[in-house]
């Protein structure tokens, strides 16, 4: 899958961030809230038994919460990177204006 590899701007970069960190939220949230089936069985005695069964591949869900968690944070380091060495283009800082007053 190399053609789906690309570089990017920094403000698609920024774009891209958000939505890695969103899916990666909604991945943690089904983890948490919403991966088991659970049945409730009644005895005739009064007895319950919950049987829960996971719906999707636990280890699976959590090693792409990881793949996504370490992109994520691989992104924003590049972003940060690449904000610290890019100039601003049609701007000079001008530090008298932080001057005393006269």
């Amino acid at each position: 899958m190399e053609e789906d590899k690309q570089e990017i701007t920094i403000s698609q970069g920024l774009s891209w961030l958000k939505s890695i960190t969103t899916r990666r939220a909604e991945l943690v949230s089904l983890r948490n809230e919403n991966s088991n089936s659970a049945k409730r069985f009644f005895g005739a005695h009064g007895d319950k038994e919950t049987v829960t069964t996971p719906i999707y591949d636990v280890k699976a869900l959590d090693k792409t919460i990881t793949l996504l968690h370490m992109e994520e944070r691989k992104l924003e380091d590049a972003i940060k990177q690449a904000n610290a060495t890019t100039k601003i283009p049609g701007y000079l800082k001008d530090a008298s204006i932080l001057g005393t007053l006269e």
